[in-house]
């Protein structure tokens, strides 16, 4: 019974200090400055280079609308073979889950073995140091010469960090393929901007912060 509470006091411990662990993380995120890449436009002074600009502004939209189609297209198709790849994925996921499942059971198994051994190693230390003491050495030698004979066990504590697998969907799956082989962004900016300069235009780039800003 004992050995239960403990067991289950160091699984509620585990998810509390994961939960913190995220809570923090979110936090230091939220709090960090976003910046983005602005571009300041100086129109050439000719008018031989004002209309080369036009040019320029067709080429971008026509850019902008093909990249808009061949997106579409892909995003058609990435949802077509996420259909064919969800079966075979509702079937290993079980499997996938289990063994997550085992190992995560593993490391609450090794984590409560290590909490019971860092209780006897701290209560271990404490008499020591007590006995130490009382025999007329200073604290901070008696600390210096447990350690010499006693190793931290800190360095032993386990460590879990593989995120549990989500049950795949036709959404998700989808989304997967869309990201390794759709692209939204075809460089109709970078393309534009060379074709500005081009045209006797100058191009200013400068950082900003848009979010959290110091």
């Amino acid at each position: 019974m004992r050995t239960f509470l403990h067991l289950t006091s160091s699984v509620s411990m585990v998810f509390f200090r994961i939960i913190l662990i995220v809570f923090t993380g979110s936090i230091l995120s939220s709090c960090s400055p976003v910046y983005k890449v602005a571009h300041d436009y100086i129109p050439p002074k000719s008018q031989k280079g004002l209309v080369c600009l036009k040019s320029c502004e067709s080429k971008r939209s026509q850019c902008n609308l093909q990249c808009g189609r061949n997106y579409s297209q892909c995003s058609v198709k990435a949802e077509q073979q996420a259909e064919k790849n969800l079966p075979a994925l509702l079937q290993a996921y079980p499997e996938k889950l289990e063994i997550w499942l085992d190992a995560r059971d593993a490391y609450l198994r090794d984590l409560d073995w290590y909490e019971f051994q860092l209780d006897i190693y701290e209560s271990r230390r404490a008499r020591y140091i007590d006995r130490c003491i009382d025999g007329g050495k200073k604290k901070h030698s008696c600390h210096r010469s447990f350690h010499r004979l006693h190793r931290p066990l800190i360095h032993d504590r386990p460590y879990f960090d593989i995120p549990r697998p989500r049950k795949p969907t036709l959404a998700s799956e989808a989304a997967r393929i869309r990201k390794l082989n759709c692209n939204e962004d075809c460089g109709c900016d970078s393309k534009y901007r060379l074709c500005y300069t081009s045209c006797g235009g100058v191009v200013k780039s400068k950082k900003i912060c848009i979010k959290n800003c110091p």
